[in-house]
């Protein structure tokens, strides 16, 4: 039996939609490709569950609303609830994910582990993540319980459950162990999320029309250059590069699973011409819009 690869969507907040595995079992496991000059890696969203990501493969770069990784092979990383993420990669490469709700380790509210062990990691809006690497002892034991928890949920072996919910256990209490003393981050970094969020909720619902950086910026109630200050803090690009790499993702949705014409795809997906929609497609994803639907036949 293999893990299933995590394809994301999402509402037009960007939180995605997909279950991870059962109301009585709220754990799944996955093992994704991240394509590089190809399907762009993941986009944008976030979950009301924690995730941990390990790196089979290659290297990516996770981004966080106030962070930016590299992962490298046998690196990885943990991401809290409720946090905005997405994952690029220079190269094709490949991760393993577990995406789990913290209720599968506390029992419920009102337990010891809830209240001692989980809630003082989930009050601080600045630790929203942390790299996981092979250097630091402890981090590399996460990593090591990360890899035999995926094992577990990749078997399905009778009583894997409880195994899987061990490892998770000992995960959380080596992360509280070594993180608890974090404090809140009263920065300007911390407003980075919600602004971020209401100017990606813009760009995603309003894709196909004209949009500028004053709009852009206007959802988020801020001025223009602290626009392009909060998008190249958080996500490494400019609000316009966003919008861009956005309509072509949604163009090669298009692409894929209808037959509508390219320059109907083109104009759906807010580009003012063919001409500037085969352009800014093949800058992104190295192919021909033409070319990218017959090879995707």
């Amino acid at each position: 039996m293999s893990l299933d690869a995590c394809a994301i969507h999402v509402n037009p907040k960007q939180m995605e939609l997909r279950l991870h595995g059962t109301a009585d079992f709220p754990c799944e496991g996955y093992d994704t490709p991240i394509y590089a000059g190809k399907d762009g890696g993941v986009d944008w969203h976030w979950h009301e569950e924690t995730e941990l990501i390990y790196v089979t493969e290659g290297q990516v770069e996770l981004f966080l609303p106030d962070a930016h990784w590299k992962l490298l092979q046998g690196e990885g990383a943990w991401i809290h609830a409720n946090v905005l993420h997405s994952i690029l990669s220079a190269n094709d490469s490949q991760i393993r994910s577990i995406v789990f709700h913290t209720n599968l380790i506390s029992g419920g509210p009102d337990t010891v582990f809830q209240k001692k062990y989980i809630a003082p990691l989930t009050v601080y809006s600045s630790f929203k993540g942390l790299r996981l690497t092979t250097e630091t002892a402890w981090q590399a034991d996460m990593l090591q319980e990360i890899v035999a928890a995926l094992a577990d949920l990749e078997k399905k072996y009778d009583g894997y459950e409880w195994s899987v919910r061990e490892h998770l256990s000992h995960l959380w209490y080596a992360l509280y162990c070594n993180t608890h003393h974090i404090k809140e981050n009263k920065s300007p970094k911390s407003m980075d999320a919600e602004r971020l969020r209401n100017m990606l909720q813009l760009i995603e619902n309003a894709y196909s029309t004209p949009l500028d950086l004053a709009q852009i910026a206007a959802a988020a109630n801020i001025g223009e250059r602290e626009c392009l200050r909060c998008f190249q803090r958080t996500i490494g690009i400019s609000p316009l590069q966003y919008l861009l790499r956005y309509r072509v993702s949604q163009a090669a949705v298009l692409l894929r699973e209808t037959t509508l014409p390219i320059a109907e795809i083109g104009m759906q997906c807010g580009f003012d011409s063919p001409s500037h929609f085969a352009q800014t497609f093949r800058k992104y994803f190295s192919i021909t819009p033409s070319a990218y639907r017959k090879g995707r036949i």
